[in-house]
């Protein structure tokens, strides 16, 4: 099923710069508190946004390194 291209979600710096502070968090606070709920209660975006913002974080990671 596609999405209606109304729907597209564009995720902004501010997610994307708060999945680099929770990837910089030690270890066992990551496993504390998860990233998806982490950025969906932050931003009030839904599951799928939150996934589109840790691809599109990784994304970046990957044309810096």
């Amino acid at each position: 099923m596609m999405d209606n291209p109304s729907d597209t979600f564009v995720p902004d710096r501010e997610m994307i710069d708060a999945v680099a502070e929770w990837n910089a968090r030690r270890p066992q606070d990551r496993v504390r508190r998860a990233l998806i709920p982490t950025l969906c209660e932050r931003f009030g975006i839904t599951n799928k946004q939150a996934i589109e913002v840790l691809r599109a974080a990784t994304l970046r990671r990957r044309r810096a390194a």
